[in-house]
């Protein structure tokens, strides 16, 4: 029982869950930026492949068509100068509509002919980057409405 006057001590269950939720809070704000910086780093990885690298003609082998845009992806069967067959795999934007057969150009890293972007396709690091993107903005989000809510409660019990 406590004096009166005294300060209630708080609840040790919802001190917990306050933590535990700004540590989730905290770790998305950790993770989402650095998702958008590796996905960024990908894309300009992925450009500048295009630029330099080796073209090879290649064929789409496999077109996975889902209405989620991070599974639509090519599979496209490109071989080497030395004459090694590789796979790559590419996103696939909804408005392309890529079929089983179809021509499409591969430029790959000389050194490492298993690195490779097929030309037209988008970069996989867009997708990372957008999915980064989208756990800072909800993060984001929570902790203003969080911050908020404390900061009105307790202009509250002010009164």
């Amino acid at each position: 029982m406590s004096t009166p006057g005294a300060p209630c001590a708080r609840n040790p269950k919802k001190t917990r869950g306050r933590l535990g939720a700004l540590a989730v809070v905290l770790i998305v704000l950790l993770v989402g930026p650095g998702l958008m910086v590796v996905g960024t780093v990908m894309i300009d990885a992925d450009a500048e492949l295009s630029r330099t690298g080796v073209r090879s003609p290649g064929t789409v082998t496999d077109f996975n068509d889902t209405q989620r845009a991070s599974n639509r992806d090519i599979k496209v069967r490109y071989t080497s100068t030395d004459g090694t067959d590789h796979v790559v795999s590419a996103s696939v934007e909804h408005d392309q509509h890529p079929t089983v057969g179809d021509p499409v150009t591969v430029a790959y890293d000389s050194q490492q002919p298993s690195r490779a972007v097929v030309l037209g396709f988008e970069s996989s690091g867009v997708t990372l980057r957008g999915v980064g993107t989208v756990l800072t903005l909800v993060a984001t989000g929570i902790g203003l409405i969080a911050l908020v809510t404390r900061v009105s409660r307790k202009r509250r019990s002010r009164r």
